[in-house]
């Protein structure tokens, strides 16, 4: 890949991660389904802004259908508002790449109960070309930080 493919295609990731924080906030699901590819993960085990459990649990999706549906249902009474700074990516070939996007996100729930979070971390995510287009493969929630009044089950 030539310096100008491989900015293209920087270019081109910068502007997948802008569109999926504004299809979040403005719960456009069917413009985030466009984003992941078919066989994506989403995992945010580290969202809590703690270790890692050791295996799958709720909190990690497989399938682009599966990553819109936990989204989706866990905005579904909230308001949010995402913030993505300082992308680092790295084309490793011609159709993959990886990358890190610091973050900010504040969510504001009114049901089930009355709380907010706001969190402060990054996205560690994996690309590739699908349909033509890149597409998240993987992504990866951690988060450094965490000030809530969430109660301790909807952690």
């Amino acid at each position: 890949m030539d310096p100008i493919e491989e900015f293209r295609a920087i270019e081109e990731i910068r502007q997948l991660k802008s569109r999926y924080f504004r299809f979040v906030d403005t719960k456009d699901w069917e413009g985030l389904a466009t984003l992941f590819c078919e066989d994506a993960v989403f995992d945010t085990r580290g969202a809590a802004g703690q270790e890692e459990p050791a295996e799958d649990g709720p909190q990690v999706s497989r399938g682009r259908k599966a990553i819109v549906r936990y989204i989706s249902e866990g905005l579904q009474h909230a308001v949010s508002v995402h913030h993505g700074h300082g992308h680092e990516v790295t084309i490793d070939s011609s159709k993959e790449a990886h990358g890190v996007i610091a973050m900010e996100d504040f969510v504001e729930w009114q049901k089930p109960f009355k709380a907010s979070l706001r969190g402060y971390g990054h996205y560690h995510e994996v690309y590739r070309i699908e349909d033509g287009a890149w597409q998240i493969s993987k992504s990866t929630l951690t988060r450094l930080r965490v000030d809530t009044d969430l109660p301790a089950e909807a952690m």
